[in-house]
């Protein structure tokens, strides 16, 4: 996920290959020497596979807790990096950085608060439950990056090994759409307006067009009228939300 806010450019996790993230960045008009940093939500793959290719060739700044920064496999070529702290907060440029903890089977998961003048994102994947924590520190998000990362009958009946679905399903796993829906009512119950991007789809256990009508089925059967629901694509930039505007959503399949 690529913010930008007032001349301020940071990546929420990189964990593409770096050919690929070029070109993605280049459609926003942006090189990799541009970003500010890189924050990192734990040390997996799937989150980090260009983190340090981008700290060592463009000297771009990694910030994580030490624990994160530690477990990266390639850590002895970081050129940058800030020790954040799980729960602190940080100034990058224009905006304003809160992590705080998630539960995965990671060394000190976490999600993060963006915060600016002109609003505030929150970001969380990764997780297998959301407690009261998470509940508090998403409150007031204008947009709210929430993991939906499995339909629970998909995954049970597939052909997942029966160890990788008790991960899955595991207090340290992921979230299901049906968590991702309560995630979402709980927020709404609130009142405020909020755009949410359900992101981190399984390919196997999940698709985009069946996470979207569940968290929207839900949310009409409880006529909350206040939440916009969006799918951030696995393999392509598929989203962009400014302040008071709505994203357009590509087509879903």
């Amino acid at each position: 996920m690529l913010i930008q806010a007032g001349g301020t450019r940071v990546l929420l996790d990189a964990g593409i290959p770096l050919t690929q993230l070029k070109k993605r960045l280049s459609k926003f008009k942006v090189a990799p020497g541009d970003l500010d940093a890189v924050l990192l939500t734990h040390e997996h793959g799937d989150h980090t596979r260009s983190a340090c290719s981008l700290s060592r060739i463009y000297g771009v700044p990694l910030v994580a807790n030490a624990a994160t920064l530690e477990a990266l496999p390639d850590r002895h070529v970081v050129r940058e990096y800030t020790t954040m702290d799980t729960g602190s907060t940080l100034a990058i440029g224009n905006i304003i950085v809160e992590s705080f903890p998630v539960s995965h089977d990671a060394v000190e998961p976490v999600g993060y608060n963006i915060h600016h003048a002109n609003g505030k994102i929150s970001y969380v994947t990764d997780t297998g439950i959301v407690d009261e924590e998470v509940l508090s520190r998403i409150a007031g998000a204008n947009l709210a990056i929430i993991e939906a990362n499995y339909d629970y009958q998909r995954l049970v009946t597939g052909p997942y090994p029966v160890f990788l679905k008790a991960r899955i399903l595991g207090d340290q796993g992921h979230l299901s759409n049906e968590a991702a829906a309560d995630l979402i009512l709980s927020h709404a119950s609130t009142g405020q307006a909020t755009t949410f991007w359900l992101a981190h789809l399984s390919s196997t256990n999940n698709t985009p067009r069946m996470a979207r009508r569940y968290v929207q089925r839900r949310l009409s059967e409880e006529k909350y009228t206040n939440a916009v629901v969006d799918v951030a694509l696995r393999d392509v930039a598929s989203l962009t939300w400014r302040p008071r505007t709505h994203a357009v959503q590509m087509k879903l399949f």
